[in-house]
């Protein structure tokens, strides 16, 4: 179960960096993150972990999906400030 957490977040990480839009951000957010993602369906299949492994696993779990979140705002502030600097650009007064 670890191996596919792992394998989450270097999908992710890939899908964020090849990402060009806030809106595309959003997107995966709510593919990995949401209610029906990816890393929660992850977590949904614990129950059937033994006692032992939960905890470790459940720590896992919250630092990848923290991870990616804080991943996904640092894109969306440089999508933001992009768009700031290139809206700069354009207007002249």
């Amino acid at each position: 179960m670890k191996a596919k957490l792992d394998q989450i977040r270097e999908h992710a990480l890939a899908q964020i960096k090849s990402c060009d839009t806030t809106e595309k951000l959003n997107e995966i957010r709510v593919s990995i993150l949401g209610k029906k993602g990816e890393l929660t369906a992850v977590l949904k299949q614990m129950g059937g972990l033994s006692p032992e492994e939960r905890p470790i696993i459940g720590q896992v779990a919250n630092e990848i999906r923290e991870y990616i979140s804080d991943e996904i705002d640092e894109k969306v502030a440089e999508l933001k400030k992009l768009q700031q600097q290139k809206k700069l650009e354009t207007e002249t007064i």
